[in-house]
């Protein structure tokens, strides 16, 4: 293959194949959140760089070395976002939207990373997010628990659901000292980035794939003996309502979140089909994000990759396309202009525009996955075949029309 058009380390370009899927799967969450009773919301890819830096945290790798953040020609400090919750929250306080009414949200776009590329990870991604204002915890966590089940059943993609309860600020910051002071014990056995992170992240190594500290993380303080007994207690409720909704959880004490505005409950789905990166939805809230930026607003939400969801989608179900191809060029002037103005084009169909011999154009309509192949001949014939079935049939143009106009609509 050609490398001088390729695109930028990290990036891809998706092909007309994976973009049908990214679409497919795309379609189903959208619908499925509007099903819940969300509406959608489009807010910029570029913002001030402080945005998330205040946000996401400026000790997490996230902002020390992967944001993609630039000055611009008025010397401001300018980001490619690289997640959706801080730009979404930004654009709700901006338009006034949570003084109106509580909201519940939904946003589709591209985030960037400049991380290490690898299976599953891209320096530009594709997401899909949630995000709730208004609702203080409780039943709306176990809503939006419910509704990332369901659009992964829809997608029939199967993935493992972990909890875990971070509690308040001060709870957390209370643990964050504990489990700093435990790490300080063991720097033994810790590399020098280890003990860097336990000093300036302590909750993160938590989360650390090194097999050498594993015993030491199973060892270390759990964030349960930190809570207050309300906190406890809301946990508690929380999955009970998971029970009640028959799905099942993990309770995982590791699982930290790679942001530091996330508190009280959190959430993965994780899935055992893509190696490192296995986390395919994660979420939970986020009440101090918004009380940094000046109001007091409970907030919940979780974010998808679509990337990697793709690459657990199963073989998309067979669409209805239609591939028609003309035996010369007349015929094709003549009938184009026809098939256009009586075709309500309520199932896809594509004129080719080329004329060429029916075993090639046969071949074009088999490889591009058209379910139907119709050949224009000289006589006005049409042969018509059922690619699927390989059933092949002679139709006139109006028998053909016919038949056109009784396929489901796509």
């Amino acid at each position: 293959m050609s490398t001088k058009h390729q695109c930028l380390r990290g990036m891809r370009d998706l092909t007309p194949t994976q973009s049908k899927r990214f679409e497919y799967i795309e379609n189903i969450l959208c619908n499925i959140a509007k099903q819940y009773g969300f509406s959608p919301i489009r807010f910029p890819i570029l913002e001030d760089a402080e945005l998330f830096k205040k946000s996401i945290g400026i000790e997490t790798d996230i902002i020390g070395s992967e944001m993609y953040a630039f000055e611009d020609k008025s010397n401001s400090i300018i980001a490619l976002r690289p997640e959706g919750t801080a730009g979404c929250l930004r654009s709700v306080l901006a338009n006034s939207l949570i003084q109106r009414d509580k909201q519940k949200l939904y946003y589709l776009g591209p985030m960037f990373r400049r991380e290490r590329p690898q299976m599953g990870r891209y320096r530009q991604f594709q997401q899909f997010g949630i995000e709730v204002f208004g609702m203080p915890s409780g039943l709306i966590d176990a809503e939006i628990i419910d509704m990332t089940n369901t659009m992964l059943e829809a997608l029939g993609i199967k993935a493992t659901l972990h909890v875990n309860y971070l509690g308040s600020p001060s709870s957390r910051k209370a643990y964050r000292d504990q489990l700093a002071a435990y790490w300080m014990q063991h720097t033994e056995m810790l590399s020098d980035a280890e003990k860097t992170r336990a000093q300036e992240n302590p909750l993160r190594l938590l989360d650390s794939k090194n097999p050498d500290i594993a015993s030491m993380i199973d060892n270390a303080p759990k964030i349960s003996d930190a809570l207050s007994v309300d906190e406890s207690n809301n946990y508690q409720s929380i999955l009970a309502s998971l029970n009640k909704l028959d799905i099942p959880f993990i309770q995982s004490e590791k699982l930290v979140r790679g942001l530091d505005y996330y508190s009280d409950f959190i959430f993965e789905w994780i899935s055992d089909d893509l190696g490192a990166q296995s986390t395919v939805v994660g979420g939970g809230r986020y009440d101090p994000l918004t009380q940094s930026m000046g109001h007091d607003i409970p907030a919940t939400g979780f974010a998808i990759g679509i990337d990697r969801l793709e690459q657990l989608l199963p073989d998309l179900p067979q669409e209805q396309r239609i591939y028609c191809a003309f035996d010369n060029q007349a015929l094709l002037e003549e009938l184009s202009i026809l098939l256009y103005k009586k075709l309500e084009f309520s199932t896809p169909i594509y004129i080719d525009q080329h004329i060429g011999k029916f075993k090639s154009k046969l071949n074009n309509a088999t490889q591009q996955q058209y379910s139907h192949f119709a050949y224009f001949n000289d006589d006005m014939s049409i042969k018509l075949i059922d690619i699927l079935n390989d059933k092949p049939t002679t139709l006139s143009f109006d028998e053909f029309t016919n038949w056109y106009l009784q396929q489901p609509e796509q």
